[in-house]
């Protein structure tokens, strides 16, 4: 079978990553405001969050399907093609552990103890600081694309890269905080709640750690 020079030479391998990404951010963003309804203790207004964000995720979903299509099976391009489904994937993940984060909210209605309210609005909002600098490489594909994962380009996403770890760096110090306040009420919470929220944070943190993989995988195309 022949195959049109023009698909083996095309240039931009990541065709649908900056679509899939903003999904992944409507998705994520929402976590937000389902932790904010917890806190204030409307649990049914949790429940219809968390059906909300399952739908968000489940356009993610598609528009991961789309971004995995659209990629030619074969390509001439400076990047090997199993790194960009692991770039697609890490992606993917975020949204997938926001819709966790809803799920666990509903199996199991929790109380946000009062010296826990501060820091974990904290830890939410450098979670999702990670993950809105993981979205600002996404948008510098295209340049790096275009110099052929060299130069300028390649050193604006190696920056970026950098600023993506220390914001996960953050969070991670902020989560630890979050795990103190937790055990030191833990005399006063059933142990199912301990654990649930355990989970909780985990899966609110694992947002951050597959952010953080985005910049790994865009480290891998530069130095590649």
């Amino acid at each position: 079978m022949r195959i049109p020079l023009a698909n083996l030479l095309a240039r931009n391998p990541l065709p649908k990553v900056g679509d899939l990404m903003r999904e992944v951010m409507r998705t994520s963003d929402r976590v937000q405001d389902l932790i904010d309804l917890l806190a204030k203790g409307d649990q049914a207004g949790v429940e219809r969050l968390a059906k909300e964000i399952s739908a968000m995720e489940g356009k993610a979903d598609d528009a991961k399907n789309a971004a995995r299509s659209k990629m030619p099976v074969r390509l001439l391009m400076p990047v090997d093609r199993r790194d960009v489904l692991k770039l697609i994937s890490e992606m993917d993940a975020i949204a997938d552990c926001a819709e966790d984060v809803g799920v666990l909210l509903t199996i199991r209605p929790l109380t946000v103890p009062d010296d826990m309210k501060p820091v974990l609005q904290l830890f939410v909002l450098s979670v999702l600081d990670t993950v809105r600098e993981a979205a600002k490489l996404i948008d510098l594909i295209d340049d790096l694309v275009e110099s052929g994962f060299s130069g300028p380009p390649a050193e604006q996403v190696l920056e970026q890269s950098a600023i993506l770890g220390r914001a996960e760096h953050e969070a991670d110090k902020i989560q630890d905080q979050c795990a103190k306040v937790l055990f030191k009420e833990e005399d006063n919470m059933p142990p199912a709640a301990v654990f649930m929220w355990t989970k909780v944070l985990n899966k609110i943190g694992d947002m951050a750690n597959h952010a953080e993989n985005v910049g790994d995988q865009f480290r891998l195309f530069v130095a590649g």
